[in-house]
């Protein structure tokens, strides 16, 4: 394609554009209404993903060292741990320590505890790993050395946390799909109000030799401009609201001390992924939903 066509093809497309302003804004309203719904979809499955990894990585390993195991077995058993690349933080209980939880845990019911010493208690790990899904190959491996006696965590827990997590992937996909078609659907129909009163331009454009693509690459940029503008739009938007309700649930959840349970993402975290679905997604429904206008009246 020549340098002037193209000029020529991006000049129309944003002429076009201003023409049919009233068209036009309909259409990028009818993209931000549509990408509106499909970001505040987006939000929720990226937060509850969110959450539901950060319970994930709060779940703790114990590993319980046998009770007359020797300071060096016991500092071999710790280096290993340090030294493994999956482990994110581990602390040390010692038995003194332990025995002091258990005081504290029992503080009213100190009867229970009577005649207990430090000595029956065993030194263990308190630890977190990177990847909670690593916590099963962690486990076996760590349950084999010398020296320990037991290793605990909750593999049930962590089974079904994943299985959730999995579900909710595979569900979200789905709905967003679902979403983006119907998105897609409404902006092509939108878009053909633009394309028919138009029409006549278009068969005088036929009639005099211009072929298919040239008729539709300015339809095609005008679907771009209606896409990114209501793309951009609709971010906006998404931001403000987000900000708001981000800020509101994250000084909640702190104040009534649920903040380990829920927190939601901070929007620098995503805000530049999103902006890039939202464009993507924006350009493509007005692209897509220009040249399915535009075919019908190609056929002169």
């Amino acid at each position: 394609m020549k340098i002037r066509t193209m000029k020529y093809i991006v000049k129309e497309g944003f002429a076009n554009t201003y023409k049919n302003l009233l068209m036009s804004l309909a259409s990028v309203s009818m993209v931000i209404a549509s990408l509106l719904i499909f970001g505040i979809f987006l939000m929720l499955i990226i937060n509850f993903t969110y959450n539901l990894n950060r319970l994930k990585a709060q779940v703790e390993i114990a590993v319980f060292l046998e009770s007359d195991i020797s300071q060096l077995e016991a500092g071999d058993i710790e280096l290993k741990i340090k030294n493994d690349e999956r482990v994110l933080a581990y602390t040390k209980v010692s038995k003194d320590q332990a025995y002091a939880q258990l005081m504290n845990q029992y503080l009213e019911d100190s009867d229970l505890l009577e005649g207990l010493t430090p000595d029956f208690l065993s030194e263990s790990f308190r630890i977190h790993l990177k990847n909670a899904d690593d916590s099963a190959a962690f486990t076996e491996e760590i349950s084999k050395l010398p020296g320990v006696e037991d290793v605990s965590y909750p593999y049930e827990s962590l089974k079904k946390l994943s299985a959730v997590l999995n579900w909710i992937n595979a569900g979200s996909m789905v709905v967003l799909s679902l979403l983006l078609i119907i998105s897609v659907s409404i902006i092509a129909n939108t878009i053909k109000l633009t394309v028919y009163a138009r029409r006549k331009e278009i068969e005088i454009m036929k009639y005099v030799g211009a072929n298919d693509w040239f008729i539709r690459w300015p339809f095609i940029i005008e679907g771009v401009i209606i896409g990114f503008a209501g793309a951009l739009a609709s971010f906006i938007l998404t931001c403000y609201l987000y900000n708001s309700v981000e800020s509101y649930v994250n000084t909640h959840a702190l104040e009534y001390g649920i903040n380990d349970l829920i927190k939601l993402v901070p929007l620098g975290n995503i805000g530049g992924q999103i902006f890039i679905i939202y464009a993507i997604i924006g350009v493509v429904m007005g692209s897509v939903g220009s040249v399915i206008s535009v075919r019908k009246h190609l056929n002169v």
